[in-house]
């Protein structure tokens, strides 16, 4: 890994963990027999732009990054894995935006990133279908989240 890539990975990781504490983020987890299923959705807003850009994502305070991260269970310890991540944001009005999510794989870590437009004060339902790879459980993960004014 080269030193910038450490670098932007170490960034990455530090604004993940800054922004968790942080009130407009919302990360939480599913658990299921084998696997746990990590998410996190916060405003690109809050993303530098050394790690917008590294991910090829667009800072904007309109719009949202779902973070979604398989992880297998292996003993007590938990394995990142690589899958496939497929859902919709239903807004109240029961507007609904298809997410595509892509699959970014970093070391041993597997990510699946999605952009979603969004309105500060926005209310959204979010619906995921998740699947492990080599695996045929359809995991489903339902969360709501709410986006405030900043």
């Amino acid at each position: 890994m080269t030193n910038m890539r450490r670098m932007l990975v170490s960034t990455w990781i530090g604004v993940l963990a800054l922004l968790l504490a942080a009130s407009p983020v919302h990360a939480n987890e599913v658990e299921f027999d084998r696997y746990v299923v990590h998410y996190t959705v916060l405003s690109t807003y809050f993303l530098s732009p050394e790690v917008a850009r590294a991910y090829d994502l667009r800072r904007s305070r309109t719009r949202a990054l779902v973070n979604v991260v398989i992880m297998e269970r292996d003993g007590e310890a938990l394995q990142s894995v690589s899958g496939k991540v497929s859902g919709q944001a239903v807004n109240l009005n029961r507007q609904v935006r298809h997410l595509r999510f892509r699959e970014v794989r970093d070391g041993d870590a597997f990510y699946h990133l999605a952009e979603v437009p969004i309105r500060p004060g926005e209310v959204v339902d979010f619906r995921l279908r998740v699947t492990a790879e080599g695996d045929d459980e359809v995991m489903l993960v339902n969360f709501r989240q709410a986006f405030y004014h900043y």
